[in-house]
């Protein structure tokens, strides 16, 4: 199900986003997500790590710089992170669907055209296969199970492949937009991978278990991310980048005496949907790649609905400016702090 209104959306927003416990919701489907009443889960303590890397096909070793804003507009890119969060949790970087993501590929401006070559399958699912065959020695009918979920993570490839955007909207709201369906057709992918490796996991006795457990624990330490240094960034914003983001809206439109109060409502918008995200950020991760797979699904959710919060509050802010300003708006070009 697609998007199914601005007044529903702004009305779940009012009424999820910006609850103060963290939650995730259920109830009627919008996208991939539930939105109804909301249901409380358990907050890990571990950061999730992640990053996407069109040459990196979800397997352990050779980390790469990702591309920030490539996540959010291509989510095909993103995917061999969300295998590595899954599969090989230690050998991923830091998450890039937090607050000064969205920030960033909101108001950075893109190139000229959409670039194609992010639109290629960005996932070996024969290499993660074998991988894990390697790893935990499948019996014969476990091995039709993993074939399973190869055939899984390949049809979740394709689906990514084929929802390539034609073109990157120059304005940011239109760009939010566009971060707001990508976001659902990743977690749509993702949901293709689900049963399959429900399935594949069940079969597994303790000794398998064990083994597919430590495949992502098993890198070196000089290989691991340092989740114990302070620069590891965070879900959601801190204060001062929330206050440097609403800066450089002040400047770019040069905010009257009269929308000062637009803009500080602005600015309480999105530090609840930085909270938001923050409440979802998991600092602790699931043995099972399963439960993994879920906690990524429920901080994507919450991205999304963070997402649509800052969409809405900037266009509600969009309403208040004279034509000059939502020009000198829609010509802003910077990335969050």
């Amino acid at each position: 199900m697609r998007k199914v209104g601005a007044v529903f959306a702004i009305a779940a927003i009012a009424a999820i986003s910006f609850s103060s416990p963290p939650a995730a919701a259920f109830g009627l489907r919008i996208g991939p997500f539930r939105i109804g009443v909301p249901f409380y889960f358990p907050r890990f303590r571990h950061h999730l790590y992640m990053h996407a890397n069109p040459n990196d096909m979800a397997r352990p070793g050779q980390p790469q710089q990702p591309d920030v804003t490539s996540a959010l507009l291509y989510p095909n890119q993103a995917l061999p992170a969300v295998l590595q969060s899954i599969f090989w949790p230690s050998h991923s970087s830091a998450w890039l669907f937090g607050y000064q993501d969205i920030f960033s590929t909101a108001f950075a401006k893109p190139p000229a055209s959409a670039d194609q070559r992010e639109c290629q399958p960005s996932v070996d699912a024969d290499q993660i296969v074998g991988h894990i065959r390697q790893e935990i020695s499948p019996t014969a009918d476990q091995m039709k199970l993993l074939r399973k979920l190869g055939g899984a993570l390949g049809a979740a490839g394709g689906y990514l492949a084929k929802s390539c955007p034609n073109e990157i909207p120059d304005q940011p709201i239109a760009r939010l937009q566009l971060m707001e369906s990508q976001i659902e057709e990743l977690t749509m992918a993702i949901d293709i991978v689900r049963q399959p490796l429900q399935d594949f996991e069940q079969t597994l006795n303790s000794a398998q278990q064990a083994k597919f457990a430590a495949v992502g624990a098993a890198a070196p330490a000089a290989d691991r991310p340092d989740q114990t240094d302070g620069s590891v960034a965070t879900c959601g914003g801190s204060p001062v980048a929330i206050d440097w983001s609403i800066d450089q809206i002040d400047k770019a439109v040069q905010t009257t005496d009269a929308q000062r109060d637009d803009l500080a409502t602005l600015k309480q918008s999105f530090g609840k949907a930085a909270s938001d995200l923050e409440a979802h950020c998991p600092t602790s991760m699931p043995r099972t790649a399963v439960g993994r797979l879920e906690t990524i699904e429920a901080r994507l959710d919450a991205t999304w609905r963070s997402e649509l919060s800052i969409q809405v509050a900037l266009a509600h802010f969009q309403t208040k400016l004279s034509d000059a300003q939502k020009d000198s708006f829609d010509q802003m070009n910077f990335a969050a702090q």
